[in-house]
């Protein structure tokens, strides 16, 4: 059982995640702060009207230049040793809409000394523990170990239990002896406990018990994955999800389009351990993928929504009118609400550097050792709070020994969102495109900007006089174009996001065109 250290630890814990929300990464160097504000609920109601009225596909023309032959890329995979292990493929499970067995992970977590003086420092700097109790606290932190459960790639945070167990004594935190008749006794104590001294609200406690069974008995029944160890870095986001959800439903796909095109998908759950989430990753080949081949990516972040672009773009290909890419759209765990504004923002915005280090560092080369994969030639997309994380990622590319895109869209970038009364979200270094051209003298990807005509007065109330989307998106392409880089601006008769399927499709057909 975990301590009187670990009670420390999980109290220190507690404090900073309620308090400052989120943390940056340890596989790479440093990186922004955190914050929490929302979009408003405009985005959400948006979602389910009607497609974009631009359909308009510029003529392919003989004069177009053909994407030449490519050697696959090479890049550093980072991944640690518990998330190669934790990395699994599978056939897609999106359309089912069913959970399978709760997937229960163990492994030994041990604490690190600077993990702790990293949380510590950070502590301090907000006033929440004195130096000598802080180093105190490392000082006892020196590899110290414990058993932790994930479920369905959720940190369980409970007792966990002998091998063996059903009944007889547990040692549960300060509880010096319980002893139980078997384990149906101790989930009932544990439900009592849980409303008296946790959460009074019945459902969310059941709930709760629901989770500890699943763990419970997933040890007993030996069900569970053994995991190599895993270094506390205390840098995880702190998004809400339910480890035993099923939020299959709430994605926005056409069933038959994707019925039809199924075989070709793959998916992937990969686990960051920066984050301290898992993440769905669709992978489509195309018809006549050929693994001795080297094929370009087209990399589409918010795979909630543009899972659903993967049929028509997969069939613009068939129909020989693109040449072949791989389609790949990154997604959070099915038990996360991935349309949900504070879970984006947190995951887009809040922590935009621990996922372009994830992009980058791990699932990029994870995947490139999957597929032959010319990076130099593929296209990382975002769109709105996704706008703002590939506009970041364009201009930190070059912070990366990995280069994993050549080419990248930043679609209607929502960066009043980095505009935040209580929480330095880098609004002024991204106004001043990250530096970039401070530590460069040229850019050398190429990049297509693109808005709706439309869509200002969308989110006029929250400007909070700072520019507009389309102010914003008109500065970038200046700035761009004052370097001399390769940039393409369009706007679409649309609002703010009904224009994304064609302009995807679109820019499939001009940027890849059939050989």
């Amino acid at each position: 059982m975990k301590k009187s250290f670990l009670i420390l630890v999980t109290l220190i814990l507690l404090i900073f995640i309620g308090a400052c929300g989120t943390g940056n990464g340890n596989k790479n160097n440093t990186g922004t702060t955190a914050g929490a504000v929302t979009e408003t609920a405009v985005i959400e109601t948006q979602i389910s009207e009607t497609s974009p009225s631009d359909t308009s596909i510029p003529e392919q023309t003989s004069v177009q230049m053909q994407i030449p032959p490519a050697e696959p890329s090479h890049l550093i995979n980072r991944m640690t040793e518990f998330e190669r292990a934790y990395a699994t493929k599978r056939d897609l499970t999106l359309i089912d809409g069913s959970l399978n067995t709760p997937d229960v992970r163990l492994e030994n977590v041990v604490v690190t000394k600077e993990a702790i003086a990293v949380l510590n420092h950070r502590m301090v700097d907000r006033g929440f523990e004195t130096e000598e109790e802080c180093e105190e606290a490392i000082a006892q932190a020196v590899e110290y170990s414990y058993s932790e459960a994930m479920i369905n790639g959720i940190i369980y945070n409970d007792f966990i239990p002998p091998k063996d167990y059903d009944g007889g004594k547990l040692d549960y935190l300060y509880y010096d002896e319980l002893t139980f008749d078997n384990k149906e006794e101790y989930f009932d104590w544990l439900l009592d406990y849980y409303l008296k001294e946790q959460n009074p609200v019945r459902s969310e406690a059941e709930r709760y018990i629901e989770t500890t069974k699943a763990v419970f008995d997933a040890i007993i029944n030996r069900t569970y994955t053994e995991m190599p160890d895993r270094y506390e870095s205390f840098e995880h986001v702190s998004i809400m999800a339910d480890p035993l959800a099923d939020l299959r439903f709430t994605w926005e796909y056409d069933k038959a389009a994707l019925e039809n095109i199924k075989d070709r998908i793959e998916e992937y759950s990969v686990y960051d351990e920066q984050l301290g989430m898992e993440f769905i990753v669709h992978v489509t080949l195309p018809l006549h993928y050929d693994s001795t081949e080297t094929y370009p990516v087209l990399f589409l972040t918010d795979a909630v929504w543009r899972l659903n672009d993967h049929a028509a773009l997969y069939k613009a290909m068939e129909r020989g009118e693109a040449a072949d890419v791989i389609l790949v759209s990154l997604g959070c765990n099915y038990n996360i609400k991935n349309a949900d504004n504070f879970v984006r923002f947190e995951l887009l915005i809040s922590n935009r550097k621990g996922l372009l280090d994830f992009v980058t560092d791990d699932l990029m080369p994870y995947l490139c050792e999957n597929y032959n994969i010319d990076c130099d030639n593929s296209t990382l997309f975002g769109h709105s709070m996704a706008g703002v994380f590939s506009h970041y990622a364009l201009y930190n590319s070059d912070k990366y020994e990995n280069q994993p895109f050549g080419r990248y869209i930043i679609g209607s970038p929502a960066l009043f969102n980095l505009y935040d009364y209580y929480t330095d979200l880098g609004a002024e270094d991204a106004v001043n495109d990250y530096g970039y051209f401070d530590r460069n003298a040229s850019l050398d990807k190429k990049v297509f900007l693109c808005g709706g005509e439309l869509e200002d007065p969308d989110y006029k109330d929250q400007y909070q006089g700072h520019d507009s989307t389309l102010e914003g998106l008109k500065k970038i392409n200046d700035r761009l174009e004052a370097h001399n880089a390769d940039v393409t601006y369009k706007l679409y008769e649309s609002h703010h996001y009904q224009y994304v399927p064609d302009m995807l499709l679109e820019y499939l057909l001009k940027e890849y065109p059939a050989h």
